[in-house]
């Protein structure tokens, strides 16, 4: 697929991102640098607001304590020198379609007291309770199938929205972006705009190997958390009884050897760690190495669609769906096609960020 080359800015401009934030996963601000810079952009780190001038776009990205890195002066100081403060969402926040109540408002600070200012084992007394409550009101929701999402696995995502709504009240950014759509559902529930700006392909994160043998029929890669070690030796047990090899790489691999890995393998399996999303970035490293992805089903997938870019079963279905991808190779080489011109021809880093520092209403 021929596209034409982007439009390059007449004057350079910048990008800036916090020097904290330098040694992101997978290198994100490097990655950007490379992408962007053909259309006029450069990207500085800087670890004071003395750096920053009228005309920057400040760039902070939601990994980690990011909250911390980045400070509520230093992102007043930033409106007061005249730059654009961006925030782009990569950290889970609570589900959109978990019931809206006066306990889920008080969690997230946005009506009664503010009891994070209690002593600490009152608020992890609090908490406790609170998650439970939490449990028990997305037990029905479609994502929560067997209610296997558990009171305490919502602690990360509540402080992850609590801090985020807190940011925005206090007008600490000008537009806030989000990796993943339910997240952008769920701020929209809060009165809280933001734009959909999924992680785009870089070359460095995957790409196909000439004359590598597929050997490993499946592969599992990631950590073994306490939900997904169930469904990993169900999945062992099934397709080994069907005669095909299952492998679960819970170790780091990352660069190379992880590129190396996917190009030996026919499937990667994706199971979910927050199961109402679906992040995009193991998927997108698996469709660029030409790995089918057959994934536990969730709400909203978006950019990769169910059935054109990768394949989708619930979690008690997916070893059979796993085998039946792995019996059918011409479904198989559909699906990886569509996946890897998808990831190279429209899903790049460049095409998912330049509407966002060219501050256009829409994403590509």
């Amino acid at each position: 697929m021929n596209r034409p080359g982007p439009a390059r800015h007449d004057v350079d401009q910048r990008l800036v991102l916090l020097a904290s934030q330098k040694a992101t996963p997978h290198d994100l601000g490097g990655k950007l640098a490379d992408a962007l810079a053909p259309l006029g952009w450069r990207l500085d780190y800087l670890d004071g607001v003395d750096g920053l001038t009228a005309g920057d776009t400040l760039l902070v990205l939601g990994l980690g304590n990011w909250a911390r890195a980045a400070g509520q002066d230093f992102l007043l100081a930033a409106r007061e020198r005249g730059v654009r403060r961006l925030f782009w969402n990569f950290e889970p926040l609570l589900p959109p379609d978990l019931p809206r109540s006066r306990l889920l408002d008080w969690l997230l600070r946005t009506e009664g007291v503010d009891y994070t200012a209690r002593p600490r084992f009152l608020r992890r007394v609090v908490e406790r309770l609170a998650f439970s409550v939490l449990a028990s009101q997305g037990r029905a929701l479609p994502w929560n199938a067997g209610g296997h999402f558990i009171g305490h696995r919502y602690s990360f995502p509540v402080r992850e929205a609590r801090r985020l709504l807190g940011f925005w009240r206090d007008g600490l950014f000008d537009e806030i972006l989000v990796s993943l759509r339910p997240r952008q559902a769920f701020l929209a529930r809060y009165g809280v705009p933001s734009r959909f700006v999924p992680v785009g392909y870089h070359p460095s994160w995957g790409r196909a190997l000439a004359g590598q043998e597929r050997h490993i029929d499946a592969v599992f890669l990631g950590k073994r958390s306490a939900r997904r070690q169930g469904l990993l030796d169900r999945m062992e047990r099934i397709l080994a009884g069907a005669g095909f090899r299952f492998l679960v790489v819970d170790r780091d691999c990352y660069g190379e050897e992880r590129t190396r890995l996917l190009n030996r393998c026919k499937v990667l399996v994706n199971l979910h760690n927050s199961p109402w999303e679906s992040p995009g970035m193991r998927l997108l490293m698996a469709m660029s190495c030409r790995a089918m992805v057959v994934s536990e089903w969730a709400p909203d997938t978006s950019p990769f669609l169910d059935g054109v870019h990768m394949v989708q079963a619930a979690a008690d279905d997916l070893p059979e769906r796993v085998i039946a991808c792995l019996r059918d190779d011409p479904l198989r080489e559909r699906v990886v096609e569509q996946a890897y011109r998808f990831v190279m021809d429209v899903n790049t880093l460049e095409n998912r960020f330049r509407p966002v520092l060219d501050n256009s209403t829409g994403t590509v």
